[in-house]
């Protein structure tokens, strides 16, 4: 007998101990769930109250295909205030990595732009492109910071300064910094002058390498085109079109291009519009529609039927065309710097050739400038836009003649002038030039893959490819940033704090991915 109630003992404690470990089980998936869940609303800029209603479908299906198991679904606890909480460790997670990864970087550089919220809040964002031993290279955002006080150059330095101090980043390897070099920052070149003192303190002989972000010196070149006759006719009658006859059928397929591009703010962005051909061309190819409609409602545009305008227009369809095709190239994360040369290279060759071929009226590169031209004089009208721009484009893109013979010796270095080499790196690159198989891999594989094949040798070599590896060359990992700032700070969610922001973005819109486990 006693040995039975033993025995039937040990069974209910076995029991609970199970039914524990089960319990304990299913709670830890419940909290992964939750913190999956949490990481998709963030990825998805979607407000964290979204959690609740997500609970409640999961709720509504788990009814339906395994009431058994609905307890488990209702253990998920996705409120805004544990969404944020959420967000919040995985932001920390992210940042334990990076600084994990830190201490291996050879090289780092740093893209710095500002813009404004919804609130008209004034936001640094600070970027980080690095390149490991491996020759990895990781881009990733550091820091949003919140501007309180002015946009000198002593406060962007100190932002800056303090974010590089709180992910523990060694400023001796800082090699290049790239601003948008706006108006808006007003203190850019004190900020830069700055950022290299502090280096050449740290590293003697060390010259910090500043680039300006070239998406936004591209939209600025497009603006010297001084076409606003043009421009503002265009946007007064897309305005009003849109408040009064939207429905148009001929019209549905302009205005979806417009909203893809701009939403409902495609009215304030002139100098955006100047970097997308599409939609100028469309307004080109309903231009006897949209002056047919104008005039059916006592509204009549004289420029419609100006000849000269409408050249103007062409014109303008034709530069931004081309303006937009360099934008798509210096567009998309983890370019080399040596790519944004080769195409900001290319378009200045490709203006030297317009210039000469509008002297001859030879319009073969622009295709609706030579429907409308009437005469053999039209495109002489143009060659003062194409220098221009060219010397605009000239102007801001003169950091990369600085470094052309670094960024050669990176790019080719098997068939550089050895007499162009600094001359710590010439015998090292002698040597590289003379070893067939590695001069066969690079053939292969190309850069930047093949200097993860160098192993242990050519390390003088190594350390200047990887400076060069690090640096931006455009600041359009920040232009992709500040879309995910507006839908998530919006005018119906504009209470979101700057702290559940800071969490929020590193998830929001960065490769790394935190370890919910």
């Amino acid at each position: 007998m006693r040995d039975k109630k033993l025995n039937e003992l040990k069974e209910r404690l076995k029991f609970q101990h199970d039914f524990l470990l089960d319990m304990n089980k299913l709670n830890d998936v419940a909290m992964k769930c939750s913190y999956v869940l949490s990481e998709k609303i963030a990825q998805a800029s979607k407000p964290f109250t979204d959690g609740e209603f997500i609970k409640e479908c999961l709720l509504s299906i788990a009814e339906i295909m395994c009431p058994e198991h609905r307890q488990v679904f209702a253990n998920i606890r996705l409120t805004d205030d544990i969404v944020a909480q959420h967000d919040d460790n995985m932001a920390e997670n992210l940042q334990d990595k990076f600084q994990g990864k830190a201490k291996s970087f050879m090289a780092f550089s740093i893209a710095v732009h500002e813009s404004t919220d919804v609130n008209n809040a004034p936001q640094l964002a600070v970027f980080i492109r690095a390149v490991d031993e491996t020759f990895d290279v990781i881009e990733e955002l550091l820091d949003m910071i919140c501007m309180t006080g002015t946009a000198a150059g002593n406060d962007l330095f100190l932002c800056v300064e303090e974010s590089l101090k709180k992910f523990n980043v060694d400023w001796s390897k800082l090699v290049s910094v790239s601003t948008d070099g706006s108006s808006a920052m007003v203190g850019v070149k004190q900020f830069v002058t700055k950022l290299k003192s502090k280096v050449a303190g740290l590293c003697k002989g060390t010259e910090l390498k500043s680039v300006h972000g070239l998406i936004l010196q591209e939209s600025f070149s497009a603006k010297k085109l001084k076409m606003d006759h043009v421009m503002d006719v265009i946007i007064y009658i897309t305005t009003w079109i849109r408040s009064h006859g939207l429905n148009h059928r001929k019209f549905g397929p302009f205005f979806s291009e417009l909203d893809a591009q701009y939403g409902s703010q495609f009215y304030y962005t002139e100098v955006k519009w100047l970097s997308r051909g599409m939609v100028l061309k469309q307004f080109f190819e309903l231009l006897e529609e949209i002056d047919f409609f104008m005039s059916s409602k006592g509204k009549s545009v004289p420029q419609l039927t100006n000849k000269d305008w409408v050249k103007d227009l062409a014109f303008l369809v034709d530069i931004t065309t081309h303006l937009n095709t360099l934008n798509m190239s210096l567009q998309g994360r983890s370019q080399v710097v040596t790519q944004i040369y080769d195409s900001i290279h290319s378009f200045l060759a490709k203006l030297c050739l317009w210039e000469t071929q509008l002297t001859r009226n030879n319009l073969a590169h622009f295709p609706t400038l030579k429907l409308v031209s009437e005469n053999e004089n039209d495109g002489l009208n143009y060659i003062p836009k194409i220098k221009e721009l060219k010397t605009e484009f000239q102007k801001r893109c003169s950091d990369f003649k600085l470094y052309e013979n670094e960024l050669v010796l990176f790019s080719s270095p098997f068939s550089i002038n050895i007499n162009h080499v600094n001359e710590e790196l010439q015998m090292e690159v002698i040597e590289l030039q003379c070893n067939s198989i590695l001069k066969t891999k690079y053939d292969d594989v190309g850069i930047p893959e093949f200097y993860k094949y160098l192993g242990n040798g050519y390390p003088k070599y190594k350390n200047h490819c990887a400076k060069i590896l690090s640096m931006f060359g455009s600041t359009h990992v920040c232009e992709q940033l500040f879309p995910v700032i507006n839908l998530n700070k919006n005018n119906y969610f504009s209470q979101l704090k700057d702290s559940e922001m800071n969490s929020l973005l590193p998830i929001a819109t960065q490769d790394s991915q935190p370890d919910v486990d």
